[in-house]
């Protein structure tokens, strides 16, 4: 058998043998390893070799690449915690989603994914989301009584329409197409309003579809948010706190500045939030705060760190094996109309690179001529190059997945069905969406 072809047979079953073990609740570090050596035995490779050269390198480079971020980005999120702003604003979210009466947990989860859009849409990277709206997130479903595991919904906001189909999104998904069609982020805006309005329908059709699945079985927040609980501190005894809304925003809005006016690094942006978050509720108590607030990132930040770079180990040793050189020079022989070749090649390559830009870039570094002579409008064509990458990108061995689930405290059983619908099946759907308007003339 051509080697090529055997190994790209391993980087399958490998995959298929990564989500079967972390679905079964095996530490994803563990099945990442296993999984490493079943490519490199399929791909000929030496097991330590592939560890030591591949596997390794990339896993420093993910702690090296996301410590300090993931540090600033969950003490930031203690800070808001500590002074009792997240609870502030996740109980003024509760008392707005009850105004919607007989919709109140749907609410309440828009509300998150309404959150992680503004941050999202602010330029804030998805992983400083996830620490930053737990600890509101935490309170507003207690409050409600939300599953918990419908907090990977929030994905909504995070993940879909924000990153890839809105004009003018700071995200890289909306960047790279830049570099290689010479469009602007603004790329095909009424295109990428329809598209984003089409995800939502989709999007929110299954929170609903959710939410009356629980409802008929009497499921509340607990048991998918027991284990979270169970490692909160205050989980017995939640207060109310009657700090005002505005003045509880201030550190987020100063971190969405300090990004994006300013254009600090993300680091410092996280910094200063923290020190404002701190220095406008308890300026006496700072040391104290900080002290307590930096054991309680140090942990989440290596529990989070430890399974993204696990996750993004294996990824290096499936991109450094002949068969995933054979998956992307296939990429070029794709049959069907100019949309559908799009469709297909930027998702294959999202989907075994585990990340939408990564993905992206892959994909047009080999075949961005081929599609730009294709006749499609090249803003058509940079917002639909956006919109494909997001869907195979939320496969279970995303990095950003594994970060998500073991802050959360939540299983792929429970939660990965969420994310995939969302992330996978809705996006997917609206990229075709995107394809047929495409086909018939709207382009703008």
């Amino acid at each position: 058998m051509n080697p090529e072809v055997l190994s790209l047979i391993g980087i399958l079953v490998a995959t298929a043998f990564f989500i079967f073990g972390i679905f079964k609740g095996y530490h994803v570090t563990l099945v990442s390893i296993l999984a490493v050596a079943i490519v490199a035995i399929f791909s000929g490779v030496n097991i330590m070799t592939a560890l030591t050269d591949d596997y390794m390198p990339r896993f420093a480079g993910a702690v090296s690449s996301y410590f300090l971020m993931f540090f600033f980005s969950a003490l930031f999120a203690k800070s808001l915690g500590d002074v009792g702003a997240a609870q502030s604003i996740a109980f003024a979210l509760a008392r707005l989603a009850r105004k919607f009466k007989g919709h109140e947990k749907l609410a309440g989860v828009l509300c998150l994914a309404a959150l992680q859009a503004v941050f999202s849409y602010g330029g804030i990277s998805v992983f400083v989301v996830t620490f930053t709206v737990l600890y509101i997130a935490k309170d507003l479903f207690q409050q409600l009584n939300i599953p918990w595991h419908l907090y990977t919904c929030g994905a909504i906001g995070s993940s879909t329409f924000t990153v890839a189909m809105l004009p003018g999104s700071p995200q890289l998904t909306n960047l790279v197409p830049m570099e290689f069609f010479g469009t602007d982020a603004m790329a095909a805006p009424v295109l990428g309003c329809i598209c984003a309005i089409f995800c939502l329908i989709l999007c929110v059709s299954w929170v609903v579809f959710q939410l009356r699945r629980a409802e008929k079985s009497g499921e509340g927040f607990e048991p998918t948010g027991t284990a979270l609980l169970r490692s909160w501190d205050d989980s017995k005894n939640v207060q109310e706190y009657n700090i005002p809304l505005l003045k509880c925003l201030i550190p987020s809005i100063v971190l969405i500045v300090v990004l994006n006016v300013v254009k600090a690094p993300a680091v410092v942006s996280l910094a200063c939030a923290t020190a404002v978050s701190y220095l406008i509720f308890e300026p006496k108590n700072i040391l104290k705060h900080l002290k307590n607030g930096a054991l309680t990132a140090v942990q989440n930040t290596n529990t989070a760190l430890v399974a993204l770079a696990s996750a993004t180990g294996f990824g290096g040793v499936v991109a450094a094996v002949s068969g995933f050189d054979f998956i992307i020079n296939a990429l070029d022989k794709i049959p069907g109309p100019p949309v559908v070749q799009v469709i297909i090649a930027i998702n294959v390559a999202a989907g075994f690179s585990a990340s939408s830009s990564t993905g992206q870039r892959l994909a047009l570094e080999l075949l961005g001529d081929r599609f730009m002579s294709l006749g499609i409008p090249l803003p058509a064509l940079h917002r639909l190059c956006a919109i494909s990458s997001v869907g195979l990108d939320t496969l279970p061995h995303s990095s950003a997945l594994a970060n998500t689930y073991y802050m959360c405290k939540l299983s792929y059983k429970d939660a990965y069905i969420n994310n995939f619908v969302i992330s996978v099946v809705c996006t997917l759907l609206t990229a075709v969406f995107c394809g047929i308007l495409i086909t018939l003339g709207l382009t703008f």
